[in-house]
């Protein structure tokens, strides 16, 4: 099979001003044009009026191309467009051979009987908003959300275009994934998929499913060949020599056998074994193939009882999972245009964290295939949610249908991907079912998460499938149980209550929770250097309700209020990695009774204030690297609660086994020396946390006392970590002088910084280099180094710390 690739540019038409512009394809009409100056980009934040025009107008694709006299002969000819955003009517040469209604799904059409040698193919594009509101209309009755509109629910549309809280209303249209055209002979393999029917160490039975079709006839008997390859070694092999295809598709299984198969692990637990999966079919001495990329491992969700509840553990290979990690929305505003190098980029970054999970929010888009291929690469486990998001849902007949098309798609699709490990029907959706069970029997969007949903995934045996996020399987009241599911816990920023609040959340896994702050100064100046955090500008970038009242609400808590807008922003951001650590480091020294921890979010796609610890120009905020210290097993933590005079000490060794020793130093920051030091012994057996001890407070002053906890090992240090037993406010600093010293090596910057007294959250601030470690503690005369990577031209080394960030207003 050839494919001629039709991606590039093409005319673009408003079909209601009868203006022309040039277009990209794969691309948006919003992105040409901002390329062509007609509206503004997004980091101009108060474009949102300014661009709103263009999600109401039809426009219209078009391009010409040619075919050859070989190719017109072909047995078959199909046009395929892997993503349409959303709603368009396909013609070739006046006919219309095609309609597309789902952005998350392929489109392919047979054009056979109306190509020529010179051809002229048009993609009209409706309003998305348009005709949803439309089926708004004729649906009837009304359907409840949070975020963006109500007719946002009657489509197949990344939800988050019609503005989220922590982004802007910018509704795409668009051809926003590749578009060709297969010349078939004879038959074509259309699918290739696999379940895992048995793995052990001796053995691996896999059952392939293989989706072949007849080209120009109306059947055709085809030879099926199956083989597993381990690098270039050939390691299974089977054929299926007689099967009859049919022009709508055929199904073969054929059963694979593997002897001694390597298995696919998460990172830190084992390698990320991968093997190349491929199928022949072949008809009348013409072949077409496919091949995939898989891993072999087993992953279940196990939920025992306890004294608590149920606990909720995902396991992979037997072994139980510390799920620790982030939730990811979309990079950019426009969705399916990342590459590989980007994704590799974010993915490096989750890795350095020492983060082992990402749940793909239901609000989004499914990633391009590079994104799962990353994660398999790199032992990331992938939760992912089918997209439905804050909302009701219809369950008409045909939306349910348009579901289960999407569903079977996306599994066929991504199911080839050891890294996915969960399947997850929505986001946040029981809510609105619970509430629209007092006026009707089943609730909205019931019908698509507990059977449409379920009965498809019910066709993967690699992963499990969990119907809604947060759930808890309880008969009434069903979501966001303290005891049972999965939570997603917001009374912390979302209802105000204090981040300490975090310590007396026992949730068995917690797939959503977080904290806002500000970006970097980077990123606020280059939306305005000089505006203050009031003008319109910032005003707009903040799309939490009361998010600035907020924001100071908590900062105050623990910060005397800087004078400057910058000192400010820095004091914001360690709020927000103080409330961020406190959480995480509660929930996973209770492994395995809490089994995951996953912040809210990842990154920003402009330039929000929001829950991100990285920013929009991609500086990493103090957050990323508190989670990376916290993150890193085996580690040490004290679990400092607010007004008591003792804290418990835990060893987390969720690889296994672990013996070593504890060290737990009182630094007196004014005097600057170490003026008690306890010694214990850390000896955990199992995949969990293990109390160690209980560490008495009483006695220290909050102003003058740091406690340093140390993990070692035969004498090597493991893990570093500092705590207050007050808050920052609160503490005595003096005036630090910091130096820096730099230099190469084997091409990366290294920098040294010594201070001359205790110095908290020392930093160099505002840099989208890639830091080996920043925002840490030193003591009087301890040096820290430093290793950065890609280092811009406009980026300088001002080393900076919380001590010189206290002058703040007089009277707070």
């Amino acid at each position: 099979m050839k494919k001629i690739a039709l991606n590039g540019e093409w005319r673009l038409n408003n079909e209601r001003t009868g203006e022309q512009y040039a277009a990209q394809v794969p691309g948006f009409v919003q992105k040409d044009l901002m390329s062509a100056g007609v509206i503004p980009s997004e980091q101009e934040t108060l474009f949102e009026p300014i661009v709103e025009w263009v999600e109401h107008d039809d426009w219209t694709y078009c391009r010409s191309f040619e075919l050859s006299a070989d190719q017109l002969s072909a047995d078959g000819l199909t046009l395929v467009m892997e993503g349409v955003d959303t709603y368009a009517e396909v013609v070739l040469n006046g006919r219309i051979i095609g309609q597309t209604d789902n952005m998350f799904i392929a489109h392919r059409f047979d054009i056979s009987g109306a190509a020529q040698q010179q051809n002229e193919l048009v993609v009209r594009l409706s309003s998305p908003t348009r005709v949803l509101q439309e089926k708004e209309r004729q649906f009837g009755d009304p359907l409840l959300q949070w975020n963006g509109i109500p007719a946002r629910l009657f489509g197949r549309k990344a939800q988050y275009g019609y503005g989220w809280d922590w982004g802007p209303r910018l509704v795409t249209v668009g051809i926003h994934k590749p578009i060709y055209i297969e010349v078939q002979e004879r038959c074509s393999s259309d699918n290739l998929t696999y379940n895992i029917t048995h793995l052990s160490e001796e053995r691996a039975i896999l059952n392939v499913t293989v989706t072949a079709s007849a080209v120009g006839a109306i059947s055709r008997e085809a030879n099926i060949l199956c083989q597993l390859y381990d690098g270039d070694v050939l390691v299974a092999e089977t054929a299926e020599p007689s099967v009859q295809l049919s022009q709508d598709g055929t199904e073969t299984t054929l059963t694979l056998v593997v002897h001694k198969p390597k298995r696919w692990y998460p990172i830190g637990y084992g390698d990320q074994s991968m093997y190349t999966l491929m199928a022949a079919v072949t008809a009348d001495c013409k072949t077409a193939a496919l091949s995939r990329q898989i891993g072999l491992r087993e992953v279940t969700l196990k939920q025992p009882y306890d004294k608590q509840g149920r606990k909720f553990i995902i396991e992979v290979n037997g072994i139980p999972m510390l799920c620790k990690g982030v939730n990811w929305i979309p990079l950019t505003l426009y969705p399916g245009l990342d590459t590989k190098a980007d994704y590799a980029a974010e993915i490096d970054g989750i890795v350095e964290a020492n983060m082992n999970m990402i749940r793909i929010w239901g609000g989004g888009y499914y990633e391009n295939p590079d994104f799962y291929a990353e994660c398999d690469r790199r032992g990331v486990m992938v939760w992912q949610d089918f997209m439905f998001a804050c909302g009701d849902y219809p369950d008409d007949d045909a939306f349910c249908e348009l579901v289960r098309k999407e569903a079977r798609y996306v599994i066929e699709t991504y199911n080839q991907h050891p890294s996915i490990v969960l399947w997850c029907g929505n986001n946040e959706n029981q809510h609105f079912v619970e509430n629209s069970r007092k006026k009707r029997k089943n609730g909205y969007g019931e019908k698509l998460y507990f059977e449409v949903l379920a009965d498809e995934c019910a066709r993967d045996a690699n992963r499990p499938y969990w119907p809604t996020s947060p759930f808890s399987y309880s008969v009434d009241e069903g979501h966001n149980d303290n005891d049972y599911g999965d939570q997603h816990y917001w009374h912390v920023w979302g209802q105000g209550s204090p981040y300490e609040n975090y310590q007396t959340i026992n949730g068995r896994f917690l797939s959503e929770f977080g904290m806002q702050s500000y970006p970097s100064i980077r990123v606020l100046d280059q939306v305005d250097r000089e505006a203050d955090l009031r003008h319109a500008k910032f005003q707009v970038i903040q799309k939490a309700p009361n998010g600035t009242q907020r924001l100071l609400y908590y900062t105050v808590g623990d910060y005397r209020l800087p004078s400057n807008k910058r000192d400010f922003v820095y004091v914001n951001q360690l709020m927000q990695a103080n409330a961020l650590r406190l959480g995480v480091e509660h929930w996973i020294s209770r492994m395995p009774d809490t089994s995951g921890a996953l912040i809210w979010q990842w990154s920003d796609l402009w330039p929000s204030i929001s829950w991100s610890i990285v920013d929009y120009d991609k500086v990493k905020k103090p957050s990323y690297y508190y989670m990376k210290r916290t993150f890193q097993t085996p580690n040490a933590l004290l679990r400092v609660v607010q007004g008591d005079e003792q804290a418990g000490l835990f060893l987390v060794h969720e690889k296994g086994d672990f013996q070593g020793e504890i060290e737990v130093s009182f630094y007196d920051i004014i005097d600057e020396q170490v003026v008690r030091t306890d010694k214990l012994e850390a000896n955990g057996s199992g995949y969990r946390s293990t109390r160690v001890s209980t560490i008495q407070l009483g006695g220290h002053d909050p102003a003058r006392t740091v406690v340093f906890v140390r993990l070692l090992q035969g004498g090597q240090v493991l893990a570093d970590n500092s705590y207050l037993i007050g808050k920052p406010y609160q503490l005595a600093l003096k005036p630090a002088s910091l130096r820096l010293e730099q230099h190469e090596e084997d091409g990366v910057l290294v920098a040294n910084i010594t201070s001359d007294v205790f110095a908290k959250d020392v930093c160099l601030p505002n840099l989208s280099a890639k830091l080996s470690d920043n925002y840490f503690d030193l003591r009087a005369g301890e040096s820290r180094t430093i290793r950065i990577e890609g280092l811009k031209a406009d980026e300088r080394l001002v080393p900076t710390c919380l001590n010189e960030a206290v002058r703040s207003a007089e009277y707070i």
